[in-house]
């Protein structure tokens, strides 16, 4: 999982079950499986913010 310490699409603090998206190559940690599902979809809108 990556450092951050919230998750990039809602902001919620990363707990240690977080899910893990694969995004250019880089694992980004997301909250719950709709952000990881909404970060799939459109990781440039939450990525790099």
């Amino acid at each position: 999982m990556s450092a951050k310490k919230t998750c990039p699409v809602c902001g919620w603090e990363l707990k240690d079950d977080a899910k893990t998206v694969t995004v250019k190559g880089k694992p980004v940690g997301v909250c719950c499986d709709d952000c990881a599902a909404k970060l799939k979809a459109d990781p440039a809108k939450y990525v790099g913010k």
